[in-house]
C-alpha cells in the first residue's frame, strides 16, 4: 500500500520583509522538473547532498522508479535544515523539510496568513490540500507536493475521515 506519509524535507526564500524568512517553497525547487536540473540548483545551496533509490516503489505517481535526494544545511524559513525531495520516474513530486516541534504552530500559522484555514485536520497532520502544502507533527517535517500528488492527497484524507 502506498505510504503517503513516508517521507521528510526542507527548503528556503526570503518574504517581502527581510526579518520575517518565507514559509513558501524555495524557489531553487521546481515541481516536475528532472533530478538532474534539481541536483544543478540544489547543490551549491546543500553542505552534503546524496541521492537513493528507494525501493518497492511507493508514490503513485511514480511507475518505474522512485529516487530520493536527501541535502543537509538548506535555508528553509531562516535556518538550515535537512530536507528530501522525492521524484516519482524521475520528476520531483514531494518536498520533505525538517522542523522541530516548537515550531508547528509557528508554520500552520504562517500557511494560514498564506492560504486561507488549513482544509483537513488530521491526527498527525494539517493539510492545506489546494495549495499543495502540510504540516506533520510526528516526525515534525513541512510537506510540499507537486499537483500531481493532490488527487492521491485527497483520496487518502477522504480515507482518513471515513474511517
Amino acid at each position: 500500500m502506498y505510504q503517503l506519509l513516508s517521507i521528510p524535507l526542507i527548503l528556503f526564500s526570503m518574504s517581502g520583509d527581510p526579518k520575517s524568512p518565507s514559509v513558501e517553497l524555495p524557489k531553487a525547487v521546481v515541481f516536475s522538473e528532472t533530478q538532474e536540473m534539481v541536483i544543478e540548483k540544489i547543490q551549491p545551496l546543500c553542505k552534503k547532498l546524496k541521492v537513493r533509490k528507494i525501493e518497492p516503489v511507493d508514490l503513485p505517481t511514480a511507475k518505474k522508479t522512485q529516487t530520493q535526494i536527501d541535502c543537509s544545511g538548506f535555508m528553509y524559513a531562516g535556518k538550515k535544515r535537512n530536507i528530501e525531495l522525492v521524484f516519482a520516474d524521475g520528476k520531483l513530486d514531494m518536498v520533505w523539510i525538517l522542523t522541530r516541534k516548537y515550531e508547528e504552530k509557528k508554520f500552520i500559522e504562517k500557511f494560514s496568513k498564506l492560504y486561507g484555514e488549513p482544509t483537513h485536520r488530521i491526527e498527525i497532520m494539517t493539510f492545506f490540500l489546494d495549495d499543495g502544502v502540510a504540516v506533520r507533527n510526528k516526525p515534525h517535517e513541512v510537506l510540499f507536493f507537486s499537483d500531481r500528488m493532490k488527487k492521491p492527497y485527497a483520496e487518502f484524507l477522504k480515507q482518513q475521515v471515513e474511517n
